[in-house]
């Protein structure tokens, strides 16, 4: 599995830049926009203080992962977030961690754009499917997941990983045309 990561990615509306140890003011200050993201995926009132130097020291100490901030073209305003590990749960797999846009930013369809950029990349570099994963306690998820165009792995799936009693829902969506 190729290691190398990109430092930034455009799309029409988007920049998505890697970020870095040294960039965690930068993350926290998207997580801290996107409070109820925090709220939605892990019962919390908001990110915990912390939060993005634990995410950035998380991607550096492992290989394939990482986190990209998502700003505006024309303004340079950083409004989300993404985040993803290649090579999990297999070489040709890709795993969502997360996916935020800022509440002021939300039903423009820059979520689908910056996934969509980074499905391109990821294909370049032999992702075939990208996967993510939700506590099944978050049922109002799924619809948004969809939207997105991801499926439900049935749970033969879920067994092969281990997970068959996990309460985890997978989903997962082909990328590059596949």
């Amino acid at each position: 599995m190729p290691t190398d990561d990109f430092d930034t990615l455009e799309s029409e509306r988007l920049v998505l830049t890697t970020l870095a140890r040294g960039d965690e003011a930068r993350l926290q200050a998207v997580f801290d926009a996107c409070r109820d993201f925090f709220q939605v995926l892990h019962a919390q009132p908001g990110p915990p203080p912390g939060a993005a130097a634990q995410e950035l020291a998380s991607a550096a100490a492992t290989p394939g992962r990482a986190a990209a901030v998502l700003s505006l073209a024309g303004t340079g305003e950083d409004v989300g977030a993404i985040g993803w590990w290649r090579g999990n749960p297999a070489a040709d797999r890709t795993l969502l961690g997360m996916l935020m846009v800022a509440p002021g930013h939300r039903k423009r369809g820059l979520a689908r754009e910056a996934l969509g950029a980074l499905e391109v990349w990821l294909a370049g570099h032999g992702t075939a499917a990208l996967r993510t994963a939700f506590p099944y306690r978050r049922i109002h998820v799924p619809p948004i997941v969809r939207a997105l165009g991801f499926r439900e792995l049935p749970i033969r799936e879920h067994t092969a990983l281990g997970m068959s009693h996990a309460g985890t829902w997978l989903w997962e969506k082909p990328v590059g045309g596949g």
